[in-house]
């Protein structure tokens, strides 16, 4: 009986396991590479230094002998089934030489990519990648341009019928050979220069590539000189403000668009730098187009929140200004989050713009996360000040344009930077101010809400002065002050008594905050002056003698 069952279960294991055939001669199993009939039959037999059993032994061999100038053995690199096979041996070369340039010029190879292992399998993946362990039949070596599309050079595993998989360039990504040539290829110029010109040197690029390097610089300085001239003739004679005012806006702008342009042209159109450069010089030009774009936006931006409301802070300063105040403040907010927008917006078109060659992008993404954690570790009192900005112009707490007492000092907020508010004390001079210390600390802000404000004139008499007289003589010099409308609001206090004398507190209220400060100081010295004649009328001391030189 044991051994019946011992029976069953081998002729269960022979029925469950796969074929033979399953298999290819080199142990692949089906779904590791792509199978074919035949591959290139009209080459003829593979040079033994063509080494097509790996992802980077192809390339290498690819290489090799464009360098040795063998193209026909890099035609051995190409799929070439879509060919007739008596073309192929024609064709196949020039369509190599051809993708030999095209990846000399805008190519940035990642030999990380490129295994040395016949299934191209990355035993160094993390287990969250979705290829992490696994074979792969293709690889894809990056993304160009192709007119309205985008062409894929992909490296694909192919296994002819009895014969070892491969690794060749796909079949689709041949078949883009010509229009990638067409497009990136040899311009006329180039085609009409003598061959050593145009051959690399030892050094890298070739003679006519390292003449263009001063040639681009000059042509860029020459053509923003120019356009600067342009403008700065039209600008002289331009009449109407609107005029003025829009070249002043555009002519930097267009400064910067028309040398970059030219940097662009020559580099890629004229002179066709190495892939490695044009990689780096591309986001590098666009960077100057976003830069250019946003100087644009933001020279017409200040222009409208000049016309549309004021920035003087004298003028916002008037109680009768609140609501100019709070709009000043929330266009000054809107400005700083368009241009952190702004900012944002063009960081994601100059990352995006490095898919030019995604390999260069997928290792720009992979750095993202540790570039971003140093980056905000680095930047977070900045970021922290520039979220206080707009947090104060939400919240309004302090606006352009309001009388603030700030660490004592009586100062007027003129700006409300990203980082800083810039405060005008009462000397003239600037004061700068972290926006964070307007979030943490308390400061005094005489402009919230009504903009009148009551206001006190601390003194101290002696023990003999006739307070009923000095009450009257204040009320007097409250009737002959014009920034105190409402006399009604006039009173004198008694507040404490002491060996010194007895202290008092003047009371009065003032509509506008900007005089303030001013009125208090003024009314006090006219009380002053007026306790000293009445203690000259009366006789009797008034003012304390310790008292006095400190209130003088």
């Amino acid at each position: 009986m044991t051994l019946l069952r011992f029976a069953i279960a081998c002729l269960v294991c022979l029925l469950a396991a796969p074929p033979l055939g399953a298999q290819d001669a080199g142990g692949s199993p089906p779904g590791t590479y792509f199978p074919a009939p035949v591959l290139n039959a009209g080459l003829g037999q593979r040079p033994d230094r063509v080494d097509l059993a790996t992802p980077q032994g192809a390339i290498e061999s690819f290489l090799d002998a464009i360098e040795r100038d063998d193209a026909r053995a890099a035609a051995h690199v190409l799929n070439l089934n879509e060919l007739p096979p008596d073309a192929q041996a024609e064709r196949g070369p020039e369509l190599a030489r051809q993708l030999a340039t095209v990846l000399h010029r805008r190519a940035v190879l990642s030999w990380r990519t490129l295994l040395e292992r016949p299934d191209a399998l990355d035993a160094r993946q993390s287990s969250s990648v979705a290829m992490a362990g696994e074979p792969r039949r293709s690889i894809l070596l990056g993304v160009l341009d192709e007119g309205a599309r985008e062409a894929a050079i992909r490296l694909n595993r192919v296994r002819p019928e009895g014969e070892e998989p491969v690794w060749v360039f796909s079949e689709r990504t041949v078949a883009q050979i010509p229009a990638l040539d067409e497009r990136y290829g040899p311009t006329v110029l180039e085609r009409a220069l003598p061959d050593w010109t145009t051959e690399p040197t030892r050094l890298g690029p070739s003679l006519w590539t390292a003449a263009g390097f001063p040639v681009i610089v000059l042509a860029s300085w020459a053509t923003g000189w120019i356009t600067w001239r342009i403008f700065h003739w039209l600008y002289a004679r331009a009449e109407r403000y609107w005029i003025r005012v829009a070249l002043e806006s555009v002519r930097w702008p267009s400064i910067i668009v028309a040398s970059t342009s030219m940097i662009l042209f020559l580099s890629l159109d004229v002179f066709a730098v190495s892939g490695p450069v044009a990689s780096i010089l591309t986001p590098t030009i666009l960077v100057g187009y976003v830069v250019a774009v946003m100087m644009f936006g933001m020279s017409a931006l200040d222009t409208a929140l000049n016309r549309i409301v004021t920035f003087d802070s004298g003028r916002l300063a008037d109680p009768e200004n609140s609501t100019v105040r709070t709009q000043a403040t929330l266009m000054t907010a809107a400005r700083r989050a368009l241009i952190v927008a702004g900012v944002i917006v063009g960081a994601s078109i100059v990352l995006a713009s490095a898919n030019i060659y995604r390999s260069l992008g997928f290792s720009l993404l992979a750095s993202a996360g540790a570039v971003t954690l140093i980056l905000g570790f680095a930047a977070r009192h900045v970021l922290g000040n520039i979220l206080a900005s707009l947090q104060i112009a939400i919240n309004r707490s302090a606006r352009i344009g309001d009388r603030i007492v700030f660490e004592g000092d009586f100062v007027t907020v003129e700006r409300i930077h990203f980082t800083y508010i810039q405060l005008k004390t009462m000397k003239d001079n600037r004061l700068v101010v972290p926006v964070s210390t307007f979030v943490q600390d308390k400061f005094e802000n005489w402009s919230m809400e009504d903009g009148g404000m009551t206001c006190h004139v601390p003194m101290t008499f002696a023990q003999t002065a006739d307070l009923d007289v000095m009450e009257s003589r204040f009320f007097d010099l409250v009737e002959q002050e014009p920034l105190i409308p409402d006399k009604t609001t006039a009173s004198m206090w008694v507040m404490s008594q002491d060996a010194l004398g007895v202290k008092v507190r003047f009371q009065f209220r003032v509509e506008s905050p900007a005089e303030t400060w001013t009125t208090e100081r003024r009314l006090q010295r006219r009380l002053q002056r007026a306790a000293q004649e009445l203690a000259q009328e009366s006789g009797t001391p008034i003012l304390p003698q310790a008292a006095a030189n400190a209130d003088g």
